[in-house]
């Protein structure tokens, strides 16, 4: 009799256990949806942007880029579909003129609907030139406007987003500091590039950027350009032709084999290709390749 109310007793308590234990679970996933739901949804429209807001807001953000992977963001227009996505959002932030033309359209619509929007290049880009992420102190102002805006959306997690914008600051110093001792004291000052994505960097760092093609990599360039890049490289000693990794042109490959130079990859970071995001490469993974190329390529 008491080993039967014994029994019974026992498996009242694995009942009452695993009961507890189902109810736990549950809860947790509950809690976890919750926490999800809870998190702003941003979406950006290139690379760069997505990055550094992914590292400003990381677990407490849904971030999305526009573009998608191993696209180049000059000539990209999203479809409908990607399109709607944004105004199911938080927030939208986006470059600017000559960079994004298709967001600016979309502006005064989102901020209608309540959806807050950043343009980071406003007061940033200079003449034509959007390709202000390369510069490390610009990137910095950049920041900080993301940061701004992430408060603004979300303010009850303000703590925690200046703390991963402190951290970003300091990271970005901190490359700065590596751009300025690796590139003082190089024996060429000079570099050629297939296309003008470089110039805010060249000017903060005491470079001269010589370009096949100009801030769009759809320009082509002339025959008498062609030409003329040829005897510069041959007058300053020049050994490479830069070229970016989401494609070669061919004007590239052709003034190599002209002129006897050799082909590197320097990184104009407007998007990742797909290895590089199999690979885990972010801009600070990048912009300190471009270091080393650069330093190759100027010594």
């Amino acid at each position: 009799m008491k080993g039967k109310l014994y029994k019974n007793r026992l498996t009242q308590i694995l009942v009452i256990i695993f009961v507890l234990i189902l109810i736990l679970s549950t809860a947790g996933c509950q809690s976890k949806k919750m926490s999800n739901k809870d998190k702003i949804v941003v979406y950006t429209s290139i690379y760069p942007l997505y990055d550094f807001t992914k590292k400003i807001g990381q677990d407490y953000i849904v971030v999305e880029n526009i573009t998608p992977t191993g696209v180049e963001p000059h000539e990209f227009e999203p479809s409908i579909s990607k399109i709607s996505k944004i105004y199911e959002s938080n927030a939208f932030i986006y470059l600017g003129e000559p960079m994004d033309p298709w967001a600016e359209k979309l502006r005064g619509d989102l901020a209608q609907k309540g959806i807050a929007v950043l343009k980071v290049g406003e007061g940033l880009i200079e003449g034509n030139d959007p390709h202000i992420w390369l510069s490390p102190k610009k990137s910095m102002q950049m920041a900080k406007k993301i940061y701004d805006l992430l408060v603004k959306v979300d303010e009850k997690n303000k703590a925690v987003y200046e703390k991963n914008y402190d951290r970003l600051i300091e990271e970005l110093k901190k490359l700065d500091d590596e751009y300025k001792k690796e590139l003082a004291s190089t024996r060429l000052r000079d570099f050629v590039v297939s296309h003008a994505a470089f110039g805010y960097l060249a000017k903060e760092y005491g470079l001269n950027q010589v370009s096949i093609k100009g801030l769009s990599p759809q320009e082509e360039p002339s025959l008498k350009h062609i030409k003329n890049l040829i005897d510069f490289c041959r007058e300053r000693g020049i050994k490479y032709i830069l070229a970016e990794s989401l494609e070669t042109p061919k004007e590239a490959q052709a003034l190599a084999e002209e002129a006897g130079l050799k082909i590197l990859t320097l990184n104009p970071i407007e998007g990742l290709t797909d290895e590089e995001e199999k690979a885990n490469e972010d801009y600070f993974s990048l912009m300190r390749k471009n270091l080393e190329v650069l330093k190759e390529a100027l010594k």
